[in-house]
């Protein structure tokens, strides 16, 4: 039975079938080399337009370059394949301009499709070659005269053509949003349209007589006196922009926009006053909805939070708005924002605990909460709410961010009760699920259930198989449980692999290999990890450290657990910035240089490894009787 990797690829399939037959029973001839390599070309094109729709450009690319050398002559594979080439960015100029001539001919062959004409103009544009953007919307205009928006930014790019001395260009993109105009009437688009066009050649008459005759349409309606203030302050003129704002506020008194806008004209223009006065006129209004209100209150706090003399005046009309307004969630959560951003985190977080009683079904009042009471201490308050939020929301960062906090509280067996209260479901992102079974393991583990934890850092390894986190820890408690040796090994080796420079990793893989008895192997290994580490500058070292001599030998190819390559490692090695050795390290690096003989510096590393952990019983053994003592 033939297994299809798609739909398209299935339907693809079924059209060329059925067009075989009717060829057959039409008497045609049959096909050739060329039409089987069009078909394969076809079929590979279909799957790569799957491939990018399923978010992978990579695999698409390759498909299409493939298609492409298949069928050179299909303006549509080259089309897609340039267009690939063009938002990544990727190639020398040569290729871009091959690429860009091959979107543009998957256009010209035929100008009726117009999703890909309005890719050409839109990548045109980013390119800056405007008069292939205005040579499009040319061509889209005429193909689609049914679409004004084409006609309307053909009048643009037009009347830019002013700009390069054409005396015509604005003229003659009148013309075209008269002949819009005759369709529609006046309105806001076309007048804004025409704003644009004589910007170019800064004919401000021109403006202001357009901005008047749209007026004209409805004088009294507040819409269009407010459309005319954004008009005048497109074409820099605020005192009318100004004027036509209040005209709006006095026919409207409900219109938040344009309470807002005058508000921020008056800032514009440097009187603080007046911005200050308009604020409080908008928030104490009686007519104006609460939702305009809101919008006033967080833009005013966005202009003026960094001046502390402010401070005291905003909570003010904070508490004011919370008297007109009570019992707006939403309210309490700005002021919540405010606060915090003012570093007053403890005041935040009874604002942002009102929001979440006001409104318990809003995920986002809790992670306020949550964030904020960490960053106020308030570690009682953290825990609560992600206790409460993990009960009510299906999202793992609530009991995960509070299993944290129990388990950095020394509270191990509440973290993996809280841990286990996450909802899991098999639409959680495998990436985010094998995080949350490596913490799991990590609790596990401090509650010295060695057996339960390798089981979540299985399923944490099997459900990604590069989280080096559940590699390492996995492959080092193994080695410290002494179990399964030769499986840790595999562990700590797929996780070099990922940081072949990780030194944490790599004191892992020397553990692992003084635990198998191999211990000429571990001291070459610990010596990598010495060598990371520049104990002076807190940096690294990389000239001290051979990447190849760190990276562990790949497996042979029957070892399907790891498919990389040394080289392909080497390219992406990433260089680390470690702090200094941890007591463990040099604990380690003492036990394998007693065991390769040498004694007197293994001494020494049990002694650093003191000075960082001196309540440690076995490092004072290891440093009293001068050697080492088997688990």
């Amino acid at each position: 039975m033939i297994k299809f990797k798609s739909y398209t690829g299935y339907l693809l399939i079924v059209l060329l079938l059925t067009a075989g037959v009717c060829g057959v029973t039409a008497g045609a001839r049959r096909p050739g080399p060329a039409d089987d390599a069009r078909m394969k070309a076809a079929y590979m094109f279909l799957e790569a337009e799957n491939r990018l729709h399923q978010g992978e450009p990579g695999t698409a690319y390759h498909m299409l370059s493939r298609a492409a050398q298949l069928d050179p002559d299909d303006p549509g594979i080259a089309g897609a394949l340039g267009e690939i080439i063009l938002r990544g960015g990727v190639g020398d100029s040569a290729s871009f301009e091959h690429a860009y001539d091959a979107v543009r001919r998957r256009f010209t062959s035929n100008p009726a499709d117009f999703q890909s004409g309005e890719i050409f103009a839109d990548l045109a544009r980013q390119w800056h070659r405007f008069d292939d953007v205005r040579d499009t919307y040319d061509m889209l205009r005429r193909e689609h005269p049914s679409r004004p928006d084409y006609a309307l930014e053909y009048a643009w790019f037009r009347a830019l053509d002013y700009t390069d001395g054409d005396s015509t260009a604005v003229a003659d993109a009148m013309d075209i949003l008269d002949r819009i105009e005759a369709g529609t009437g006046v309105d806001a688009d076309i007048t804004l349209h025409r704003l644009r066009a004589y910007s170019v050649a800064a004919d401000t008459a021109a403006m202001v007589g357009c901005i008047r005759r749209y007026i004209a349409t409805a004088p009294a309606d507040a819409q269009v006196n407010f459309a005319a203030g954004q008009m005048f302050g497109f074409i820099n003129m605020p005192d009318s922009s100004l004027l036509y704002y209040s005209r709006a506020c006095e026919l409207d008194s409900t219109m938040g926009a344009a309470y807002l806008a005058r508000a921020e004209q008056m800032l514009a223009a440097g009187d603080s006053a007046g911005y200050d006065r308009e604020v409080v006129h908008a928030l104490e209004s009686p007519t104006l909805e609460f939702a305009p209100k809101l919008e006033i209150l967080t833009n005013y706090t966005r202009a003026l939070y960094q001046d502390e003399d402010r401070h005291k005046g905003i909570s003010q009309l904070f508490g004011r708005m919370l008297d007109i307004h009570p019992g707006e969630a939403e309210l309490h959560n700005l002021y919540g924002a405010y606060l915090a951003t003012v570093d007053s985190t403890a005041a935040a977080v009874e604002q942002f605990g009102y929001a979440m009683d006001l409104d318990p079904d809003d995920e986002e009042y809790p992670q306020f909460l949550l964030q904020t009471a960490l960053v106020a201490g308030d570690t009682v308050t953290a825990v609560e709410t992600a206790r409460t939020a993990a009960v009510r929301f299906d999202n793992m960062a609530f009991p995960v961010t509070g299993a944290q906090i129990l388990y950095s509280m020394g509270r191990t067996e509440d973290a993996l009760a809280m841990l286990d209260s996450a909802k899991l479901s098999g639409q959680d992102n495998k990436v985010a699920l094998s995080v949350y079974y490596t913490f799991r393991g990590d609790l596990q583990h401090a509650l010295q259930r060695s057996d339960s934890a390798f089981v979540d850092y299985e399923r944490a390894i099997a459900l990604n198989p590069r989280n080096v986190g559940a590699l390492n820890n996995l492959a080092y408690f193994m080695a410290v449980d002494g179990v399964e040796l030769d499986k840790a090994e595999n562990y700590i080796r797929q996780a070099l692999i990922e940081e072949p420079l990780n030194p944490t990793y790599i004191d892992t893989y020397a553990w692992v290999l003084f635990k198998k008895k191999d211990y000429t192997g571990a001291r070459k290994q610990i010596d990598d990890v010495l060598a990371i580490y520049d104990t002076e500058t807190d940096t690294v070292a990389p000239d001290t450290v051979a990447v190849t001599d760190i990276i562990p030998s790949v497996p042979d190819k029957e070892d399907t657990t790891v498919t990389e390559t040394v080289e392909e490692v080497v390219e992406a090695v990433e260089i680390y910035e470690p702090e200094t050795p941890s007591s463990e390290i040099y604990d380690h690096a003492g036990d394998i240089y007693f065991m390769t003989g040498d004694h007197k510096e293994a001494l020494e590393f049990w002694k650093k490894a003191h000075e960082l952990d001196p309540e440690n019983e076995k490092i004072k053994k290891k440093i009293k009787h001068k050697t080492y003592f088997f688990d």
